[in-house]
């Protein structure tokens, strides 16, 4: 059986602008990252992010969370992979694999993973895609690539793959993964809980890389700048957005779900032209175009039902 929340926001429109909020909040960590990236250390960043999280929601779940932690207990090798694959596999990979690759590449590799989710939540979970929602994958990673292209197709050719873009390519499997995974915890943990349990865990499994980092590499400085970040980044991101996207996947789904991360690639650019300066193009309009259309197209399926009840 479906948790009160779950039930609530499955209904309707709710899950559909749940996914736009996430995806609208979690393009401003790409915007901020640009000017903290040679700043605060990636593993720093990634192990702040899911600590800050815990400490937020801990007031607000702490009752929750000693009352089902017998049930995570049970589960703590799911919650652990979960943990694992979102944070030292996911974000702290394509935080490291940003010092190390072009913008470019990263973004075309991380158009790749709502086909990863569908296709692991059809070998993992038994999905059905259907020709329809295949074309609309395709159709929508186009029009991505048209805005990260800047127009011109060409420019595809000439990628070539290193380093930091295996670095990507392993952080877009572990979300995809993560996505996946989600639909495997008991429906008796809901949104919030997993929320925070999965940022317990994942400071746990963060916390010897960050060990790590520290003496070897760079701490993480106290500065105004890097308090401000790491506020935004463990409350809006690590609570606000990733939350309500967790909400979204219960709701809607994996492969539904991954729709946010076309419509986060189309709000990164949008920001960028009104806050950066960056020209807003005609090539932008076409792939407004090709996003929305593909999007559409991927809604026309079914919607896979929501967790059951641990038995």
């Amino acid at each position: 059986m479906a948790s009160a929340a779950e039930r609530r926001f499955s209904r309707g429109a709710w899950p559909w602008i749940l996914l736009v909020t996430a995806a609208f909040v979690v393009s401003t960590n790409h915007v901020i990252g640009r000017f903290v990236i040679n700043e605060i250390p990636p593993i720093g960043l990634a192990f702040w992010r899911v600590t800050i999280g815990a400490i937020v929601l801990m007031p607000f779940a702490w009752r929750e969370l000693v009352d089902k932690w017998p049930i995570v207990k049970s589960r703590w090798k799911l919650f652990t992979v979960i943990a694992f694959v979102f944070m030292p596999l996911g974000n702290a990979a394509v935080y490291i694999a940003y010092n190390f690759t072009t913008a470019i590449n990263g973004a075309v590799i991380a158009t790749a993973q709502p086909a990863l989710t569908m296709i692991l939540a059809w070998l993992v979970l038994h999905h059905t895609i259907t020709r329809m929602q295949t074309a609309g994958i395709l159709v929508a990673a186009f029009g991505v690539l048209v805005v990260i292209l800047r127009g011109d197709l060409a420019a595809l050719g000439s990628l070539s793959l290193g380093g930091g873009d295996l670095l990507m390519l392993a952080g877009t499997t572990g979300f995809a993964i993560y996505t996946v995974l989600l639909r495997r915890v008991p429906a008796e943990i809901g949104p919030m809980m997993i929320l925070i349990v999965v940022q317990i865990f994942g400071a746990a499994t963060l916390a010897p890389f960050y060990l790590v980092e520290s003496l070897t590499y760079k701490t993480v400085p106290i500065t105004l700048d890097s308090l401000l970040v790491l506020g935004w980044i463990g409350t809006a991101i690590a609570v606000v957005a990733v939350g309500l996207a967790n909400m979204t996947v219960l709701a809607l789904g994996p492969g539904k779900a991954s729709i946010g991360h076309y419509l986060r690639a189309l709000f990164i650019s949008g920001m960028a032209a009104i806050l950066l300066g960056e020209a807003f193009e005609m090539f932008h309009v076409v792939a407004f175009g090709l996003v929305l259309f593909g999007v559409a197209l991927m809604t026309l399926g079914p919607t896979p039902r929501t967790r059951l009840a641990k038995r």
